[in-house]
């Protein structure tokens, strides 16, 4: 009897072992899942930021490249608008924002772009330029593609902020931004799809690729 009752003893801290190891698995997935949830908010977010500062820029860039007149009066309406929103207006002075972001941390190295004549502000968003189609494309999609890593669901999220941010940017400064703001998202989303669809590949996707290259170069 004695030995009946050890051994259901024994049954009972195994399974009991083992209830709590399923426990200490679901509470660390939870964990995982929270964090991974933070992570994908907090990459969103900094999105969202960024693309609402670039628009902002373009929308200055845009009026600054232009002499003013008090006909103007859209303009005139937005640049105010600019100039009275704190952040928007210390990033374009060249102060860091919330985040760190600054223009220092996108590498323009030149004056604020609150103090660029009209001439300066033409050359920064000419197709050459710091601030044009191609470069700033380049830096934005560089940005959420550093930010969320080879992680598509981070990347995804990162795509929806700059929708999001673009989106806000548009209600903000009237309702619609300047035709270079509009090809910049595009060609800046196209990048970020192209990443997106680059890492869903599977293996034999790439084998095969990198095969048909091959062969071409033959």
């Amino acid at each position: 009897m004695e030995a009946v009752d050890l051994n259901m003893q024994k049954l009972e801290n195994y399974v009991d072992n083992i209830s709590n190891k399923k426990q200490t698995v679901k509470g660390a997935e939870e964990s995982s899942n929270t964090n991974m949830e933070q992570k994908n908010s907090s990459i969103h977010n900094s999105a969202v930021n960024v693309s609402i500062s670039m628009e902002s820029m373009k929308v200055f860039l845009n009026i600054k490249s232009v002499e003013l007149s008090q006909a103007n009066t859209n303009a005139q309406n937005s640049l105010m608008n600019i100039i009275n929103n704190t952040e928007i207006y210390d990033f374009l002075s060249g102060k860091e924002i919330d985040g760190g972001f600054s223009l220092a941390s996108i590498g323009y190295e030149g004056k604020p772009i609150t103090e660029l004549s009209p001439d300066e502000a033409k050359e920064l968003v000419s197709d050459e330029g710091f601030f044009g189609v191609s470069k700033t494309s380049e830096r934005v999609s560089s940005f959420v593609v550093n930010l969320a890593g080879d992680d598509v669901e981070a990347l995804k999220e990162a795509r929806k902020g700059i929708v999001q941010g673009f989106e806000e940017a548009e209600k903000m400064w009237g309702g619609e931004l300047p035709e270079i703001s509009y090809e910049t998202q595009e060609k800046t989303l196209d990048i970020i799809d192209k990443k997106i669809e680059e890492l869903l590949k599977t293996d034999a996707q790439k084998e095969l690729e990198e095969g048909n290259t091959s062969k071409e170069e033959d």
